[in-house]
């Protein structure tokens, strides 16, 4: 298994991963929409993590020059307990480190609750924040 950036030719495999990972997101994370939105603006925080030809996994980050931020960390259901998510999140935590990044921000969705060991065995640990959102334009429907 190897991490590695993207690759335009991971766009499918990504995609299904993520409606296996994530069947309830909203439609708003449409994965070919999301991964068409990341290539065109960040293509550098999109990871893969590959046996072979075969995507076992998949994270997503972003910078803002404040903080960082981890999205769609996903791994094959049938790959779990390997250290894919794991090697992603390294990865990540190392590429966003090294642009000067000073914390790192995610969130889980209460739905999704038995991750939360995950990330705290890499370190994570709960802010006592209120999360907010808006929608935008589309999506405010």
């Amino acid at each position: 298994m190897r991490v590695r950036r993207f690759a335009p030719r991971d766009g499918d495999a990504v995609a299904r991963l993520w409606v296996t990972c994530f069947p309830h997101d909203p439609a708003r994370n449409d994965p070919h929409a999301m991964i068409a939105r990341k290539c065109e603006r960040d293509p550098d925080l999109f990871w893969v993590a590959t046996d072979g030809d075969a995507v076992v996994g998949a994270a997503l980050a972003g910078y803002d020059g404040v903080r960082g931020w981890l999205y769609h960390v996903a791994v094959d259901p049938s790959r779990r307990r390997e250290g894919v998510g794991a090697a992603l999140v390294k990865r990540a935590i190392a590429e966003l480190e090294a642009l000067g990044c000073p914390k790192i921000n995610l969130q889980v969705r209460v739905a999704n609750a038995e991750v939360t060991g995950f990330y705290e065995s890499l370190g994570f640990t709960v802010d006592e924040v209120t999360s907010y959102g808006r929608m935008l334009g589309d999506s405010a429907g």
